[in-house]
């Protein structure tokens, strides 16, 4: 039977001196110390436990602490010998050791899919604006567990099942656009590979070829040139708060810059005695120089070399739709997205249409028609790849044609040479007798 005393390492001690324990086995005998100390005439060495003292909570705290030690010692032999059906001494006087004062029990909350999502979102390096696409995908992920899992969204589920139903609640039950779903999916698969690294899942379900982004090419507008100088003449003196928004987009539109970056714009964007622009992008970090376009320099004289300050990018996309009503942008444009799984049709106007973002189409989009080369407007825009550029490019068929047709591969000419008579076609035109 194996029992457990406590005994004083030095019982003449004047001070306190600690308590050891000595745990018994058969032939076996284990000394350790509790780390528990105390004054030898405070000890009851008959009980070996702390004497008792009234109104002395301090003995009666050590001599708890005593009994939690001799119970969790007797409980860890127990064990030892469970799975081990003899005594292995050296892990024996392991497990004695460390159940003395075993390590605190940690009530674990699992970590689940939304709390992943939620603590990525917080901790993660990135813009406001992704933040919110995060947001609002978390939110979109909520509303389809609620309505078609009827339980909460678990890590172990995403896989292509998950996807092949999540398509289906986003077309047909929330009526989204294609580019909408392709977007949560994407931010899906950074959300699950978070969870990897943080080693909250070990699936892999999103790495499957077809749990892809879907993704169509938007019929976005841009601004020709002379769109753009008529937005440039247009008098607004009697409305400072559109003039401002005018003026803001236009640089934008001859600089390719996203709001991101516009709105960061001041005295030291300006460079080279005011004749370039250079900063480093919010969203890649990269520096950027970009000569300036003689409206640009217009403009910044006008405000005294000081770029006009951002307001909201919500509030400047409505403004900018009161421009472009204003200086009757009334061409009809006609613009069809798959909304709910199906293709949907619409006809706007295009002062409808226009949006902070259209000012960067339109930077790329006039740069390209001035055959300005591709890899010098993507050092500009930023964009890696000439086909994600390519999807800025904005021309109709017959602008692609008007630009091929000036191209020296279309235009020269090269006179055939005459068809020459040769001795066989001679003598078969004049056949001898």
């Amino acid at each position: 039977m194996a029992t457990v005393q406590f005994v004083l390492r030095d019982p003449k001690a004047k001070g306190k001196t600690s308590i050891h324990l000595i745990f018994y086995y058969d032939q076996i005998m284990i000394k350790l110390s509790t780390g528990e100390a105390i004054n030898p005439k405070l000890w009851n060495r008959k009980q070996r436990r702390a004497r008792k003292i009234k109104f002395n909570d301090d003995l009666d705290s050590l001599n708890n602490r005593l009994n939690i030690i001799e119970s969790n010692i007797l409980n860890a032999f127990r064990e030892h010998l469970n799975q081990n059906n003899a005594v292995l001494f050296d892990q024996l006087h392991t497990e004695l050791k460390n159940a003395i004062h075993p390590k605190p029990t940690i009530n674990l909350v699992k970590m689940t899919f939304f709390k992943a999502i939620t603590e990525y979102i917080e901790t993660v390096n990135r813009s406001p604006r992704t933040k919110l696409s995060y947001g609002t995908t978390l939110n979109t992920l909520k509303r389809y567990s609620n309505a078609m899992l009827k339980t909460e969204l678990d890590f172990d589920i995403i896989g292509m099942d998950f996807y092949n139903d999540f398509q289906r609640y986003c077309f047909i039950k929330e009526k989204l656009a294609l580019n909408t779903f392709g977007g949560y999916i994407k931010n899906i698969k950074v959300f699950m590979d978070y969870a990897i690294d943080k080693g909250y899942t070990s699936n892999t379900g999103h790495h499957n070829k077809k749990f892809q982004r879907l993704q169509e090419t938007s019929d976005s507008i841009y601004l020709s040139d002379q769109e753009l100088e008529t937005i440039y003449n247009h008098d607004l003196s009697n409305n400072p708060k559109l003039d401002r928004v005018r003026d803001l987009f236009l640089i934008g539109c001859q600089t390719g810059l996203r709001y991101s970056d516009l709105s960061q714009l001041n005295e030291n964007s300006i460079t080279d005695a005011g004749t370039r622009l250079s900063l480093k992008t919010a969203k890649t970090g990269e520096r950027v120089v970009i000569p300036l376009h003689w409206q640009v320099k217009a403009i910044l004289q006008k405000w005294d070399g000081v770029p006009p300050q951002a307001i909201s990018n919500q509030k400047m996309n409505k403004y900018l739709k009161d421009l472009g009503k204003e200086v009757e942008f009334t061409e009809s444009v006609s613009q069809t997205i798959t909304r709910g799984g199906f293709p949907v049709r619409t006809n706007l106007e295009k002062w409808q249409l226009i949006t902070v973002h259209t000012a960067r189409r339109s930077f790329a989009t006039n740069m390209f028609l001035a055959d300005v080369p591709t890899i010098s407007i993507m050092k500009i825009t930023g964009h890696r790849t000439e086909k994600s550029f390519l999807k800025y490019i904005k021309i109709s068929q017959e602008q692609n044609a008007d630009k091929l047709a000036n191209h020296p591969w279309f235009t020269k000419s090269t006179p055939l040479p005459s068809p020459e008579k040769t001795e066989t076609q001679d003598n078969l035109n004049n056949p001898q007798p």
